[in-house]
């Protein structure tokens, strides 16, 4: 909840939420901010293709699979002049299928929930405040 906060303004959770905010990440879409600049946009759409292999989404992974090949430091990031109707596909599929919004906390406790716990975990944190200063730092 309070990467929703932080990414949107609202403690409502943003899976539909798909919006270019101008950080050079490109577009940020969804529950915790997933980049199409950082992979873990491209994450989501692959794991639901597994699923859903013809959602409107499944066309979109050849551009993101570029974008994710190109060195962190590159401008080419940020560009989304390919993506054109992958944020109203995402908010499209996000609002009528839950099986994309339950790949959203999937992808979200893989990459960020558990491995941020596990870091917390080994450094010895153990108050909640602690967890939370963790979980917000490592997604």
């Amino acid at each position: 909840m309070m990467t929703n906060v932080f990414e949107y303004g609202t403690t409502t959770f943003g899976y539909a939420t798909c919006d270019k905010l101008g950080d050079g990440r490109g577009y940020t879409c969804g529950l915790v901010g997933f980049t199409t600049g950082t992979n873990d946009a491209l994450a989501v759409v692959a794991e639901y293709n597994k699923i859903k292999p013809n959602s409107e989404l499944a066309k979109f992974i050849p551009e993101l699979t570029r974008i994710s090949k190109l060195d962190w430091s590159s401008s080419g990031r940020d560009d989304t002049s390919k993506l054109g109707g992958f944020t109203d596909a995402w908010k499209k599929v996000s609002c009528s299928d839950p099986d994309f919004r339950a790949v959203q906390d999937k992808v979200a406790d893989q990459m960020y929930l558990i491995p941020g716990l596990q870091l917390g975990e080994a450094a010895g944190i153990s108050t909640n405040l602690g967890k939370a200063i963790i979980l917000c730092r490592s997604d």
